[in-house]
C-alpha cells in the first residue's frame, strides 16, 4: 500500500484534489503538529504538502525544520505573490516543487507528486556515500528530477571513484561542461587541475601547440617555450570539448597520449610522460564521421569506453520549473534585479517551448526577458515577446526559397525544381513557376489550418488542440497571433 501524504493546512480545494487523485492523506493544521507526525517513527509519508499560510509557523520556516526529513519530497502550495517571492529561498532549504491551485489541473498535481516520489525512491536506493550527494533537486549542481536525469546520475555515480576515460554525447547546450566539472570535482583527481579545451574555438594549426606546448622558435611567434594543456593538467583531468572537430593528424597524437601517456612539444625532441584523465564531448555522430574518414576508428574505441548521453531539454520538461528558478536566482544576483518571482503562466510558456538550444538557450532567454521586465514578476507577455522572436526566426528559415528575377521582384520557386539535375526542361520549369501565383507562406498555411480546425470543432479548444497536435496554450497563443480569438464563439 502506498504511504499516505501529509497535508499541512486546511483548504478544501487541496483536500478535494488529493481525494480525487485517490491519495490517502493525513491532514494537520499547523507546522508543529506536522513535525510531531514526522518524528513518529511509525509514520511514513510519500510527500509533505504545505499551504502558503499557516498558524504558529510560516511555511518557509517549516521547510527549514523539515531538513531532517529530506528524503520525503516537500511541495509548497502557492496562492499569493508573497509566497511566490519566497520560493527561491525555499528551494535552497529542500523544497522539491510547488503547485498553484488556480489554473492548474489535477493531472499537473499528480505528475508533480509522481516525479518527486520517483526521484526520492531513486535516492533511497543508493548507497550511503552516494545518497549524501543527492539533494532534492538533483546530483550536486546538475539539476533535474526527471527519469532521464536519474539514469545519468546512476551512470555518473558508477564511475565516480574510477579513473575511466569518458565521452559525453549530447546536443549543444545540454550541460556537457557542467557534467565534466562534476566528474572531476567528485573524482580522486579533484586536488589537481581541470583543464577545458574547446577544440573548434582554436584554429587547427594552433591546437597542437595549445594541447602539447611548443619550444622557443618552433614556429613564427613562438618567442618562448610553453607548456601545453596536457602538461598543465598532469595529475588532473583534461576536458576535450567537441573532439569531433579535431583534425585526423591531431587525433593520432591524442591516441598516443591515451595509449602511452607520452607527449612532445611542437618543435621539441624530448618526450614527456603525463598522467591525465581524459573526458571528451561531442554533439556529432562519430560513427558517421568515421565512415566519412574524418575521425579515427581506433581513437573512437579508446574514448568510447564509458559513454554518457545527456538528454535534450525537450525530453525532460518536468525539470524546466526547477531549472528556471535556479537560473533566475543566479541572474537576480548578477544583475541586481527587482523582479521577485516568475508568474505561473510564464512557467507554462517555458514548458510549452521546444528549446532547440537546450539549457543554454533557456538561460539566454530568461536573461533577456528579465532585463526588459518592468514588473515585480516576470509575466507571460514579457517572456512571450522574446520567445515569439525566436519562433519567428525558426519559421523564417523554413520559408520557401526565393530568387531575384530582375524587374519582376522576388518570385518564390519550388525547392524541388532547384534541386533537380541541370537540363533544358528545368529552365522551362523555373520560368513556368515564376509566372504562377505566389506560393502561400508557412504562416498563411498555419493560420488557415488553425481557422479551419477551430471552426470544424465549433471552437472546442481541447478537441482542436488534439487535432492539430499542439497544446492548448500554444493554440491560444496562435489564435492571438493571427487575430482569430475575436471570432471565438
Amino acid at each position: 500500500m502506498t504511504d499516505p501524504i501529509l497535508y499541512v493546512g486546511d483548504s478544501l480545494d487541496i483536500k478535494q484534489i488529493l481525494n480525487e487523485s485517490s491519495k490517502k492523506i493525513d491532514a494537520v493544521q499547523n507546522g508543529m503538529i506536522a513535525l510531531n507526525a514526522l518524528s513518529d517513527s511509525a509514520n511514513k509519508y510519500s510527500a509533505v504538502i504545505i499551504e502558503d499560510q499557516l498558524p504558529l509557523m510560516d511555511p518557509s520556516n517549516l521547510i527549514k525544520q523539515l531538513e531532517h526529513y529530506s528524503k520525503t519530497p516537500i511541495i509548497a502550495i502557492v496562492r499569493s505573490d508573497k509566497r511566490r517571492s519566497e520560493i527561491l529561498n525555499d528551494f535552497e532549504n529542500g523544497l522539491s516543487g510547488w503547485f498553484e491551485p488556480k489554473g492548474s489541473s489535477i493531472e499537473h498535481f499528480n505528475n508533480l507528486l509522481d516525479s518527486c516520489n520517483t526521484f526520492i525512491n531513486f535516492s533511497r536506493g543508493l548507497n550511503k556515500n552516494h545518497r549524501l550527494q543527492i539533494n532534492s533537486h538533483g546530483l550536486g549542481t546538475i539539476l533535474g528530477v526527471s527519469d532521464s536525469m536519474q539514469k545519468i546520475y546512476t551512470l555518473l555515480l558508477q564511475i565516480q571513484e574510477k579513473d575511466v576515460i569518458t565521452i559525453l554525447y549530447g546536443e549543444s547546450g545540454t550541460g556537457k561542461n557542467l557534467t565534466a566539472k562534476f566528474m572531476h570535482d567528485t573524482s580522486k583527481r579533484n586536488k589537481k587541475p581541470l583543464i577545458s579545451v574547446n577544440c573548434p574555438a582554436i584554429p587547427s594549426e594552433l591546437l597542437e601547440s595549445e594541447l602539447f606546448g611548443h619550444e622557443k622558435g618552433s614556429f613564427t611567434g613562438a618567442d618562448e617555450k610553453k607548456d601545453g594543456k596536457f602538461l598543465v593538467a598532469n595529475g588532473g583531468t583534461i576536458f576535450l570539448d567537441e573532439i569531433g572537430d579535431m583534425s585526423t593528424s591531431l587525433q593520432a597524437k591524442i591516441l598516443r597520449v591515451l595509449e602511452s601517456g607520452e607527449i612532445e612539444r611542437v618543435g621539441g625532441a624530448e618526450t614527456h610522460t603525463v598522467n591525465v584523465r581524459v573526458i571528451s564531448a561531442t554533439n556529432q555522430d562519430l560513427n558517421e564521421k568515421i565512415k566519412e574518414g574524418k575521425f579515427r576508428e581506433d581513437l573512437f574505441h579508446r574514448i568510447n569506453v564509458f559513454p554518457v548521453t545527456l538528454p535534450p531539454l525537450r525530453e525532460r520538461k518536468v525539470d524546466i520549473p526547477l531549472l528556471t528558478y535556479a537560473i533566475f536566482k543566479t541572474l537576480k544576483k548578477k544583475h541586481n534585479l527587482n523582479v521577485q518571482y516568475i508568474g505561473p503562466k510564464a512557467i507554462d510558456r517555458l514548458i510549452d517551448y521546444s528549446w532547440p538550444g537546450n539549457v543554454r538557450e533557456l538561460e539566454n532567454t530568461l536573461e533577456r526577458a528579465l532585463l526588459i521586465c518592468n514588473n515585480k514578476y516576470l509575466t507571460e507577455q514579457d517572456l512571450g515577446s522574446v520567445l515569439d522572436e525566436k519562433e519567428t526566426a525558426i519559421e523564417a528559415q523554413k520559408e520557401p526559397v526565393t530568387i531575384e528575377a530582375g524587374d519582376q521582384g522576388l518570385t518564390e520557386i519550388n525547392e524541388i525544381s532547384i534541386n533537380e539535375p541541370n537540363n533544358s526542361s528545368n529552365t522551362e520549369t523555373i520560368v513556368e513557376q515564376a509566372s504562377t501565383p505566389k506560393i502561400a507562406t508557412l504562416k498563411e498555411i498555419e493560420m488557415e489550418a488553425i481557422k479551419s480546425s477551430v471552426e470544424r470543432n465549433k471552437w472546442n479548444m481541447t478537441t482542436t488542440a488534439e487535432e492539430l497536435g499542439i497544446s492548448r496554450m500554444t493554440l491560444y497563443r496562435k489564435l492571438d497571433q493571427y487575430g482569430l480569438r475575436s471570432k471565438e464563439q
